[in-house]
């Protein structure tokens, strides 16, 4: 089924499904699955997933907030006041 680098062919995967999600659920086994010898996905266990999730959230909120920081100083237009402009300068309706 699973070799020593824990890789599986997407053939394999399909006869052996059920065993790579208890070794992901109980045992916290990564496995990546194969196509033409290639990595195409990973079955991590759900904790992980879940940690990956989270600090990807994280990080998209502080590039959030340092481009927020950025703009601090520069005026503030809400969007219909930006299509508006448009509309007047290239003589198409605003949105």
């Amino acid at each position: 089924m699973t070799d020593a680098a824990n890789e599986i062919k997407v053939s394999e995967l399909r006869a052996h499904l059920a065993d790579v999600l208890n070794e992901a659920a109980s045992a916290g086994v990564r496995t990546y699955v194969t196509r033409a010898g290639k990595r195409i996905a990973a079955i991590v266990p759900a904790d992980e997933a879940d940690m990956l999730d989270a600090a990807e959230d994280a990080y998209l909120m502080q590039l959030a907030d340092q481009a927020e920081a950025n703009q601090a100083d520069k005026p503030y237009k809400p969007l219909s006041q930006v299509l508006a402009e448009y509309a007047d300068e290239f003589g198409e309706e605003a949105a």
